[in-house]
């Protein structure tokens, strides 16, 4: 599994902010609390190589109550989880930015599946999600892959294969997308929610994992 380029977002949100010597400085309590590493400018690429024009702060606020619609997505989002009906299952979601993983539980052919996302032994952002399925086990992989913040977008990896995930929001406040839509996808169809929610690039990301992973499990 290659190493992503961002893996970063796992612990931190990201506000508009040239590079300077703060990057350098040391993290705060939250970060230590997360055990996020100190990451220096050179570290913080984006798909072309250069450096993010941001800055990691500490743990983004939580967000109201919102709607979260799509292609057979019935959801709610609060805070940082997300909870409702995906594509013939139930899920319950969340992005423990402490933790720096983000979590999925679904009710699903029959059984309680459980998830994890996070940073793994070698380097790669993501997991995988395993149930029953008869004699044999249905698994999902979901890792992150590329992120490209100037055509906000990001790719993943999703049982090995390529995916490009596209947001469009309905405007930015703070480096933060107001009502995003994310668009992809999945087995050759076109798949698309909509959050009502003001998120950075790190909330996104660990929400697709969620989203996208109970969606195509």
């Amino acid at each position: 599994m290659k190493k992503p380029l961002f893996t970063v977002l796992v612990l931190t949100c990201f506000v508009p902010m040239s590079f300077s010597a703060a990057a350098d400085e040391k993290l705060s309590p939250a970060h230590e609390k997360a055990g996020a590493l100190k990451q220096s400018a050179d570290t913080m690429k984006d798909s072309d190589g250069s450096p993010l024009p941001n800055e990691p702060v500490s743990e983004e606020p939580g967000h109201d109550l919102g709607g979260v619609t799509g292609t057979n997505i019935d959801m709610k989002v609060y805070d940082h989880a997300v909870a409702g009906a995906i594509n013939g299952g139930v899920a319950w979601g969340f992005f423990d930015e402490a933790a720096g993983a983000a979590r999925l539980t679904m009710r699903k052919y029959g059984q309680v599946i459980s998830a994890e996302f996070k940073k793994q032994a070698d380097g790669s952002l993501g997991g995988v999600i395993s149930s029953a399925d008869g004699d044999a086990q249905r698994t999902t992989s979901i890792f992150l892959g590329k992120v490209d913040g100037a055509n906000k977008k990001f790719t993943m990896k999703l049982n090995g294969e390529e995916i490009t995930v596209a947001i469009t929001a309905e405007g930015m406040n703070g480096g933060h997308f107001v009502n995003p839509t994310y668009s992809t996808v999945i087995a050759g169809k076109p798949v698309s929610y909509r959050i009502e929610v003001e998120g950075c690039f790190g909330y996104s990301i660990n929400m697709a994992m969620i989203m996208i992973g109970a969606y195509a499990h």
